[in-house]
């Protein structure tokens, strides 16, 4: 029984990882029992007993931490270095540096209000933060932090009380006080000199240093100058798909690329641009030619003739010229006033084709929105992430605009996404207090321009509409199967992802049945969120409907 217990136990907290036991909260049947039938008696379970709240630090890694380096084991030390990958900021040093960092370093807990590092102070220690935020202030105490409404915050993952400072025994600049219950990761001055982390930490800036080195940018720079460079730089490590930055266009800081590379990316709204409100509703006009689709309401030829003499004659009455050209028209098709047809500018007299409106969509039963170029169908407001620039090794990111006016600067948000590489990150006031004559002419040349919005919904739709070309071709060539191979019956899995969430299908607006998948949302600055896609189904007519005579499969057209 107890080992049953203990497997539903691990089974809830997941191998008690970042659980921590608390206060028991209320609930409506904490006890259940069942009846056991070898012992003859009722065993009664309390779920009281397990109740647990997930992001502390673990205990086990409590137990580790709290041993003096020297006593802890290899295998120790390589359990808290894991449970720490999970602290941005301690991932971005070298392996061997983090093996260093996990055996000297102690944990701490500090309630709301405690004062971590106060303002003038010597450097004593630096820390991690693994659960909870802390605020930087400018007074000694920290209570200008509860009064500010937006104050500068730390949250998990971060450091403060960088490791350089405790090589120099610099004087603190600012104050660190805890917003809320906060956990920390704490490495001290002693144990840092006495295990060499120095060392570590000297390999870790030689490479920088040399990375600066061979960049043309600084060939005429002195050595110490860019050593200055190497310490107001802090190195970041991303995996594949990470994210970067938001906005780096409006950030506050400059990225130089070590290692890898990233890909600069532009999230766009497809509802602002003109290309897409044509094609869309060009599309949507086919799908009301099908038979099966909603239809166009076709006005009568009274009204038609009504619209076109208020447009283009107010005043004068040319009804009985105008009626006798309509008549002759569709006495040629060989259709009378009683029937309703679809009638189009080609089959009306040169004089009279252009400016007779021969059908509108009227019968669109879905919400509208109004945009720049007119209505559009709510459904069809989406946006689409356009990969823009791929930034390789050696490249720098934030500086092609740093010496033009504001009025040229282009400020449309911009994405950066890792493809697995190593940055070194500075405040850009610092590197241009550092900048020179030389550098700054090398800057004026360094300009890079990137697409309009316009251009980007052009080739989204280019690209789309290859996409769905090329999956009709191939369903023309290959021949399909007659008998299925066997397959063996698998599982659905239960995920979030489905290749229906990124497809935005022009024929489903009029449906009144909400899907079954998720709807992936993207967040705009002073904008409600949009929706994501990353291809749009179009109605279009089959290869052989518009072409009888390659009605076979298999036909190279």
């Amino acid at each position: 029984m107890m080992i049953r217990v203990c497997k539903m136990f691990r089974q809830g907290l997941r191998g008690f990882r970042e659980y921590q036991i608390i206060e028991n909260p209320h609930r409506r049947h904490p006890v259940f029992s069942f009846w056991d039938k070898k012992k003859q008696g009722r065993i009664t379970f309390d779920t009281m007993d397990f109740v647990a709240e997930s992001g502390y630090f673990p205990l086990k890694a409590i137990e580790i931490a709290q041993k003096k380096p020297s006593w802890r084991t290899d295998q120790e030390i390589q359990i808290l270095c894991n449970t720490l990958q999970v602290i941005g900021s301690y991932r971005n040093y070298s392996h061997s540096l983090q093996l260093l960092l996990a055996k000297v370093m102690r944990f701490e807990r500090f309630g709301r209000r405690r004062v971590i590092i106060k303002k003038g102070q010597r450097s004593s220690s630096f820390y991690f933060i693994y659960l909870g935020r802390v605020a930087v202030t400018e007074d000694e105490d920290g209570s200008s932090a509860f009064l500010d409404p937006h104050p500068l915050l730390l949250h998990k993952g971060d450091c403060f009380g960088q490791e350089v400072s405790l090589l120099s025994s610099s004087v603190r600049k600012a104050t660190v006080v805890c917003m809320e219950e906060t956990e920390f990761l704490v490495v001290d001055k002693e144990d840092f000199i006495a295990n060499k982390l120095e060392q570590e930490l000297k390999k870790n800036a030689n490479h920088q240093f040399e990375f600066f080195r061979k960049m043309d940018l600084f060939q005429s720079w002195s050595d110490e100058k860019v050593w200055e460079l190497v310490i107001l730089g802090k190195k970041e490590k991303f995996s594949y798909g990470q994210l970067i930055s938001k906005d780096f266009v409006n950030l506050s800081s400059i990225v130089f690329i070590c290692k890898g590379s990233c890909e600069v990316l532009r999230l766009i709204d497809l509802g602002a641009s003109p290309s897409y409100y044509k094609w869309i509703w060009q599309h949507l006009e086919l799908v009301y030619d099908r038979p099966m689709k909603t239809r166009f309401k076709e006005p009568s030829p009274v009204e038609r003739f009504k619209k076109f003499q208020i447009k283009s004659y107010p005043v004068q009455d040319f009804s009985a010229l105008k009626l006798q050209h309509l008549q002759k028209a569709w006495e040629q098709q060989g259709t009378s006033f009683s029937r309703k047809i679809n009638t189009s500018e080609n089959s009306l007299p040169k004089t009279l084709g252009p400016k007779i409106e021969s059908r509108r969509p009227h019968t669109i039963k879905c919400p509208m929105i109004n945009t720049k170029h007119g209505e559009l169908p709510k459904e069809a407001a989406v946006g689409a992430y356009m990969k823009i620039h791929t930034v390789e090794e050696g490249e720098i990111i934030g500086l092609h605009q740093i010496l033009l006016p504001d009025s040229e600067q282009d400020r449309r948000p911009l994405i950066l996404m890792s493809l697995g590489t190593e940055v070194i990150r500075m405040r850009k006031e610092k590197f241009c207090e550092l900048i020179d004559s030389e550098v700054a002419e090398k800057l004026s040349k360094f300009k890079i321009e990137y697409p309009s919005d316009e251009d980007m919904c052009q080739k989204f739709l280019m690209e789309n509409s290859w996409n769905i070309f090329r999956k009709d071709l191939v369903h023309l060539l290959v021949k399909s199967r007659q008998i299925p191979p066997f397959t063996p019956i698998r599982h659905k899995k239960k995920g979030v992802y489905n290749p229906n969430s990124l497809t935005l299908n022009l024929c489903s607006f009029n449906k009144k049945t909400k899907p079954h998948y998720p709807i992936f949302m993207a967040p705009q600055k002073c904008l409600p969120p949009l929706r994501v896609v990353q291809a749009i189904t179009a109605p279009r007519y089959k290869i052989q409907e518009l072409l009888p005579q390659y009605k076979n499969a298999g036909v190279l057209i």
